[in-house]
Parts: structure tokens; sequence; C-alpha cells
């Protein structure tokens, strides 16, 4: 499969400006996925028209069905219909909603006709985005290498729904998640994806457990395979479960090592069936993951409409694997970082996880970090109390996730960079600290992440010669003292360093 660089090329190919339709309102494209990336964008950054790739098919997606039709975007149109076409000289379908369509590539020598049914000897078949009939079709023909062009706009169907729904179904008569006699310390979830969203929060907005939406499926995420067995959970698990079910009432599938999940869910009415592995008619499949096996598989599971429970931890792995990213290299997380959520070595006490309530705002990495560029950008406003000081870690965590030709993370590291050329960094003195829940502190923590995911902060930050002439770096003119109090707050646990340090 081309590189999305290589991709960008093949569609823009003698297409130097966009006359696109006035009275078409479009709708912005949401991309979701590692494969997805921008074609068109607005003044505003709003995505119009993208592009993607599933199974062995491509996927061209425009943001109203009227510009598939209209003539001024013929060079774009022929060009996304000869990039989407796998098989030189393959026939191109085209459904009888947009038959102009078929008349325009007809008068540029292409091989077109009106098709209301996909079919395998097709090359493309291009369709508006508002037959739901075809999608399992559509599916398989993308998956076999066939090309999709399709064009809608959802700003109507946005309107009536909404990521709080699913939260409200998935914690209906739930207050708090309660782990507290688990003797277990879940990792923490980093929450990245524009379609994921926290269920349960420490006081520090740590995330404990996670939910997110992925093509037509479902996946629930929960720090430890352990609160799969957690008595307290059951409510929460068996709310998961039919949520990931979405209504099918299909056949719920547990690996056999989580047979204890089996029992809590039979108590609730559920039944399971224990199995090794998914299975092909399972509607929902609830694992932890432990290789790299399958990885592809349980993500077309997902994008297709199967439901997805994880339960992982990620800070033992961390600890066998020393100097290896999890985030870039733990098997449970090259599964869940196309879907927005990520495991990561830092643990969390165990104890009551607050859950999100309706009309309060919610930590999330991806909307924090555009509102900490529009304050640093206006030089005035503030987020919610301890956002800035999350900010920080997590930013150098998803930094950890490989992103070489992958847009959806490149664009945060060039957002990174970009505000690092345009700010200086602030320099921690006795005189100036630098606490870490603000913006100088979030600064400073975003820099060590993007200077440890390989970029050249020298390039960016034009006083950054060398670690020895660097106002940042070099040593200190005179002994820094550094007071640690060891005083246990009165939590249940505690760490104190043994003082030890290994070469």
């Amino acid at each position: 499969m081309a590189t999305p660089s290589a991709a960008f090329e093949a569609l823009m190919n003698g297409v130097t400006s966009w006359d696109v339709p006035e009275d078409a309102v479009p709708c912005e494209l949401l991309l979701i996925g590692e494969a997805s990336f921008p074609v068109m964008v607005n003044d505003m950054g709003q995505v119009l028209i993208a592009a993607s790739s599933y199974g062995r098919g491509r996927l061209v997606v425009m943001s109203h069905e009227d510009y598939l039709v209209e003539a001024q975007l013929t060079p774009f149109l022929l060009n996304a219909v000869g990039w989407l076409c796998s098989s030189p000289g393959a026939p191109i379908g085209v459904h009888p909603s947009l038959a102009p369509l078929a008349k325009i590539l007809e008068g540029s020598g292409m091989d077109a006709k009106v098709e209301p049914e996909v079919k395998d000897s097709l090359g493309v078949y291009c369709i508006d985005a508002y037959n739901e009939t075809m999608t399992e079709k559509l599916v398989k023909f993308m998956k076999r290498g066939g090309g999709l062009l399709i064009g809608g706009q959802a700003w109507d169907w946005a309107n009536q729904d909404d990521l709080s729904e699913d939260r409200e179904e998935l914690l209906h008569g739930i207050s708090e998640l309660d782990i507290s006699n688990s003797d277990c310390f879940p990792s923490q979830l980093l929450v990245h994806g524009a379609l994921a969203f926290p269920l349960g929060l420490d006081s520090y907005h740590g995330c404990v457990i996670a939910a997110a939406r992925y093509g037509r499926g479902r996946v629930v995420v929960t720090g430890h395979k352990v609160l799969f067995t957690v008595g307290k959970l059951g409510p929460f698990l068996l709310n998961a479960v039919r949520w990931l079910d979405g209504g099918r009432r299909g056949k719920i599938v547990v690996q056999t090592e989580l047979r204890t999940l089996s029992g809590l869910l039979a108590v609730g009415g559920i039944d399971t069936s224990i199995e090794p592995n998914l299975t092909s008619d399972a509607s929902v499949y609830c694992f932890e993951p432990v290789s790299e096996v399958g990885v592809k598989e349980l993500q077309e599971f997902v994008a297709e409409g199967g439901g997805l429970f994880v339960g992982a931890q990620a800070w033992w792995w961390a600890f066998k694997n020393p100097g290896v990213s999890p985030l870039a290299r733990f098997p449970g997380n090259l599964l869940l970082n196309p879907f927005g959520i990520s495991i990561t070595s830092q643990s969390l006490n165990p104890g009551p996880f607050r859950t999100p309530k309706a009309g309060i705002r919610t930590y999330h990495f991806r909307s924090t970090l555009a509102e900490f560029q529009v304050i640093m950008g206006r030089k005035r406003g503030n987020v919610e109390k301890g956002w800035l000081a999350k900010l920080g870690p997590d930013g150098a965590a998803f930094l950890q996730i490989p992103a070489e030709e992958i847009p959806a993370y490149m664009s945060v590291h060039r957002l990174l960079r970009k505000l690092l050329s345009r700010y200086r960094l602030p320099v921690a003195t006795r005189e100036n600290p630098v606490i870490n829940d603000c913006c100088r502190g979030a600064m400073l923590s975003l820099a060590t992440g993007l200077a440890h995911s390989g970029s050249d902060l020298s390039l960016l930050v034009p006083e950054i010669e060398d670690m020895y002439s660097s106002p940042y770096l070099r040593p200190s003119e005179s002994p820094i003292t550094v007071e640690v109090n060891c005083t246990n707050p009165g939590t249940r646990y505690c760490w104190m360093s043994t003082g030890s340090l290994t070469a």
C-alpha cells in the first residue's frame, strides 16, 4: 500500500485549486485510525475530503455528495478513481443516486456505468453515504481490493447522536468504580482518540477504564485483567458487555483464562461461551492481549461491527523490557493505539474512581492540547485545574507512539514543533520556579517529550546550541538542593526509593 505522502501526490496531481459548489453545505470529516489522511482542508482547519485504506482496498470520502457530481471537480474525481482502482482497466460502477458522475467519468474516457449494486468485477464503486443496505457488501469489496468513492454530509444525523449517550449507557446506575479491595495496580490509560472517552478517573485525572467507537464497532478497555473479576464492578461489566453487543443479542465470547468473568456475567443474565480465541460468530470478545498474533483480525472485527472488551496492564511488560516503550511495542497497544486508547506503564493506586457526570467537562488529551494551543496564542485563558499538569506527561507518552507516515500522529508532532518554534521555553530557577499545572510547566514537559521522540530541538529553539552552552541545560554554578518529603499522606500504598542506582 502506498504511503500517505505518495497517495496524496497521486490524488492531487494537476489539482491547483478547489472549486466546490457554494450551495452544498459540507460536514467536517473526523479522521479515525492510522491509515486515514486529509486531502482537502478549509481555512478553519476542517477536513472536507479524506482518504484511507482498508484490507487490500482504498477509500476516498467527500464531505458532501454534491461534490461527486460537480463538473468543476473533474480533475480531482479522475485522480481519485484512478488511485482507487487497483486493477487497471476494470470498470467503474456508479450508484443511481450519483448518475451524473457516470457521465463525467465516461466523458473523460473511463469505462463507467450506473450499477445499483456493487459487484466483484468492478474496480471502483461510487455511492453516497446514505445507503445502509450495502454496508457489508462494500466492506467485503474493499477488503478484497476494491476502491470506494463515497460522499455525504452527516450534520443533521450528528445533531441526534453523541458520545455522551454511550457514556450514559455504560455508566447507567453507577456512581463510582470501586476496585479498592482488588489488590491490583492497574495501568493508567491514555485516551487520545476523537471517539474515545474515559469512564473512570482518579483525583489526578488518571484513567483506569475507557471506551471508544471505531468503524461500526465498539471497544472498552480496563487497565488490568483483574478488573474482570471484581465483584463490585459487576453492574459496570454487565453494562459494558451489553453496550459492546449493541442490541444484537449475539454470542459473547470470553477468553479461557478469564472464565471468572463468565460467572459474573451469568449472574446478570448474560450467557457466554468460553473459548481460547475469537470465533467467527462472536458479537463481543472479552480477552487479555498477550501477543502480536491476530492484531489485524481483531481490528477488523471491531471495524466491521464487533465489540471488544480488553483488560491488560503494561507496567510489568515495561519492567521486563527495559528501554522499550510500551506505547510502541506492548502487544496490547499494537491493537489499541488505532482505537484511540493506549495502555501506559504508569500504574494507578487501587481505590474508588469517579465517573464522568453529564454536563461536566472531562479531561481528554486531544481537546486539552487544542485548548493549550489557543491559550498560548492569545496569551490568556485557562483550562480546568490539573489538566495542564496531566497534559505534559500524557503528551510525552503520546509522542512515543510510532508516528512515521501516520497523519493522525504526525499532526501532533507538527503542532508541538510549531509551538516550540513560536514561543520561548521557560527557564526554571530558584527565584522563578515553574509549576507543572500551568502553561510554562506544560511547555517544558511537552518539549522534553518531543526531544525524547527524536526531534532536534536545536532546530526549533535557536537558544539551544548544545548541552553546555544552552542556558537551559548547562550545569548550575552552585549546587541545587532537592528536598524530598517521604511522609505517607495516609493512603494504603506508598513508594520510597532505596537510593540504589543500576547502570
